[in-house]
């Protein structure tokens, strides 16, 4: 019985589903768009919207300027400093690419600044040419 039971496995062993997640979320967050199975939308718009929100956490406005207070001694700017890192590399290590997790930081976040969530949406889009599987867009709002 699946009672409580929320996760969508797709079909795979753990391994196999992460790694499909962490490459449709490399994509998702590079191009802004990405048509894929409904399935594997729905199971990727959880991941994709905490991203996002670790992104907005660890977005600090002039970086460069708040770093350098930081090596002058200001404890608040060295703690902004240090969860702005910590968060980098928590999304390092579930992204394929660095320059998405850079991209995530510096132009995916300052955008969703005043939004509390909902950084994604879901389109039908039609079925798949083959096996008819049902295809969604999915897209940053």
């Amino acid at each position: 019985m699946r009672h409580r039971k929320s996760r969508n496995l797709l079909g795979r062993p753990a391994d196999q589903r992460k790694a499909v997640l962490r490459t449709l979320a490399t994509e998702l967050l590079r191009n802004d768009e990405i048509i894929t199975t409904l399935a594997k939308a729905k199971a990727l718009q959880p991941e994709v919207e905490k991203m996002i929100t670790k992104g907005k956490q660890g977005y600090v406005q002039d970086y460069e300027k708040v770093y350098e207070k930081a090596k002058g001694g200001d404890a608040e700017a060295t703690r902004k400093v240090a969860k702005a890192v910590h968060l980098r590399r928590q999304l390092r290590a579930k992204l394929y690419d660095r320059e998405v997790v850079t991209r995530v930081f510096d132009e995916v976040a300052p955008r969703y600044l005043d939004r509390q969530g909902g950084y994604t949406r879901i389109i039908k889009y039609r079925s798949r040419t083959g096996d008819n599987a049902p295809l969604a867009i999915i897209q940053l709002v």
